[in-house]
C-alpha cells in the first residue's frame, strides 16, 4: 500500500512537469512544412475557382 501511495505522487509530480514542457517552439523544418502546405492549398485554390469558374455569371 506504501509503494502505491509513493507512485501515485510521483505520477502526479511527473504530469506537472510534464504540462510545463507540453509546448516549445517550432523546428525550422516543422516552420517550412507548414508555409509550404498552406501556400500549396491557397495556390490550388485560387486554380481552382479560375478552372472551373466558380464565379461567372
Amino acid at each position: 500500500m506504501a509503494n502505491e501511495k509513493t507512485n501515485s505522487v510521483k505520477t502526479s509530480e511527473s504530469s506537472g512537469a510534464m504540462a510545463t514542457d507540453e509546448w516549445y517552439d517550432l523546428l525550422p523544418v516543422e516552420k517550412k512544412l507548414i508555409l509550404t502546405s498552406l501556400s500549396l492549398g491557397i495556390a490550388l485554390l485560387v486554380i481552382f475557382v479560375f478552372a472551373f469558374g466558380a464565379f461567372h455569371h
